[in-house]
């Protein structure tokens, strides 16, 4: 059977390719299509699988025609709840009546990244996935939390210092649940949202 296999971020430097496809036998797994590339072996307890959009483990069987994607781990003016977008971000404006609350938090890039004087930040995704598991985050935040509105908006490629790459905007009723719900996005999307970033030097733009 014919499996496509996807890489991400510096995965791809690492396995010399973004895509590849493999002939693999009936009943073989992820683990067995990750095998077939040994520069990447070292980094199996930290990578991030997954079959299509959803992540997967390392035992799942695999069919003809699965795309597999091996991942880092990774980091971290509309009225749509979700924006992926590599233009500059801006607040989606003012609110509903019934609304008492409304928290916003801009992820702005910093001058430093580990300590290194940085010129940008260069923010790549999965992006099929990064929509979806978006998606579900959303969705299971305002499960969780009794809000009236959730937008979330990402910004891709190049941002420069001083600028957004995130904004989250959070409704609600009363402060607290807007104040609870906005720290629990920010912190899950860290974890399960497939958006990586690497830092831009003057050295790496000139």
């Amino acid at each position: 059977m014919n499996v496509t296999v996807q890489f991400f971020s510096h995965f791809r430097q690492i396995a010399g390719c973004s895509e590849t496809t493999l002939d693999l036998p009936p009943g073989a797994t992820v683990a067995d299509a990750f095998a077939r590339f040994p520069a990447l072996q070292a980094a199996r307890s930290s990578t991030l699988v997954a079959v299509g959009v959803e992540f997967a483990r390392w035992d799942a069987p695999l069919r003809d025609g699965d795309v597999v994607a091996f991942m880092p781990p990774v980091q971290g003016g509309s009225d749509a709840e979700l924006v992926l977008t590599d233009q500059p971000l801006a607040d989606p404006g003012p609110v509903a009546g019934e609304i008492g609350a409304v928290v916003v938090f801009w992820g702005i890039v910093r001058a430093e990244e580990s300590g290194q004087p940085i010129t940008a930040l260069d923010y790549t995704a999965y992006r099929p996935m990064a929509q979806h598991q978006f998606e579900k985050l959303i969705a299971e935040t305002k499960g969780r939390f009794p809000i009236r509105r959730l937008h979330v908006a990402h910004r891709l490629g190049a941002v420069p210092v001083g600028e957004p790459s995130l904004l989250v905007r959070v409704e609600a009723g009363h402060r607290a649940e807007a104040f609870a719900a906005a720290q629990f996005l920010i912190d899950e999307l860290k974890q399960r949202v497939p958006i990586w970033k690497q830092a831009i030097t003057r050295a790496t733009s000139a």
